[in-house]
C-alpha cells in the first residue's frame, strides 16, 4: 500500500521519535478523517491482521485521536503521528508532520456554494411567489359517482 512506502521512505525528523533519551515511541502514518475538534484530529491507519481460523489476511482500521496544536492538518492529509503521554481521555498521540497534503481541499475550495444548492434542487436564490414552470393545470371537477341526491 502507498502508506507503507511513504513510511519506509520518510526520513525521521530530528528531535521527534528518534530521541534515545525519550525512549522508543510508536510512529504511525495515517489519513486525517476528522478535524471537527479543537486542536485534535482523528487519524485513520490501516493494519493487516491474519484470521485465526481461516488464516486469511484482513485489513482493519484503527482511529487515533491526535493533538494538532496549530490546527494545520486538513481532512484527507497523510500525516505522521507519534505516541505521547495521555493528553485527554482518548488523546494519546501527537502530530509530527504532514507527509502529503490532500487534494480534496483544493477541489472543494473551488466549488461555489450557490452551485451546490442548485445541484441539490434547493430554493436558494428563488423568489417565494414564483411558481414552478411545470405546474399542472387545475382539473375540472368530476361528477360524483353512485347515487345522486335530488
Amino acid at each position: 500500500m502507498a502508506v507503507e512506502a511513504v513510511k519506509a521512505a520518510a526520513p525521521v525528523a530530528a528531535g521527534t521519535a528518534a530521541d534515545s533519551h525519550r525512549g522508543r515511541r510508536k510512529v504511525v502514518v495515517g489519513i486525517v478523517t476528522s478535524t471537527k475538534m479543537m486542536k485534535t484530529i482523528a487519524v485513520s491507519a490501516d493494519r493487516v491482521v491474519r484470521h485465526g481460523k481461516f488464516e486469511k489476511q484482513l485489513t482493519r482500521q484503527t482511529v487515533y485521536k491526535s493533538h494538532d496544536e496549530k490546527s494545520e492538518a486538513k481532512l484527507g492529509d497523510l500525516v505522521e503521528i507519534v505516541e505521547t503521554r495521555p493528553l485527554s481521555k482518548t488523546k494519546r498521540w501527537r502530530l509530527v508532520r504532514i507527509v502529503r497534503k490532500s487534494q480534496l481541499a483544493t477541489v472543494t475550495g473551488a466549488v461555489d456554494t450557490a452551485d451546490v444548492s442548485k445541484a441539490k434542487g434547493g430554493m436558494k436564490g428563488k423568489k417565494k411567489d414564483e411558481k414552478p414552470a411545470a405546474a399542472a393545470p387545475a382539473k375540472a371537477e368530476a361528477p360524483a359517482k353512485g347515487k345522486e341526491k335530488k
